[in-house]
């Protein structure tokens, strides 16, 4: 194929369609890209505070004993 062939006007509309067609395809592929990125990114954060949520559901509590003089005995 020669190169002047691709100027010739019944030829370069399908060159232009098939460019412009291309870039669509490009673009169309970056977007879907991105949504699935940020998809993911979604469902991640989303697990992270379902966890958080169920780590601070459950009470963190420490019990001690604290030990206090015998009933019955008076301290004088």
């Amino acid at each position: 194929m020669n190169p002047t062939n691709l100027l010739e006007a019944g030829v370069a509309i399908y060159v232009a369609l098939a460019v412009a067609l291309s870039v669509w395809i490009g673009i169309f592929v970056y977007l879907w890209r991105i949504d699935a990125h940020a998809r993911n990114l979604r469902h991640e954060l989303d697990r992270q505070q379902r966890r958080e949520q169920a780590q601070s559901a459950t009470p963190n509590v420490t019990i001690t004993r604290v030990h206090s003089p015998e009933r019955g005995t008076v301290d004088s």
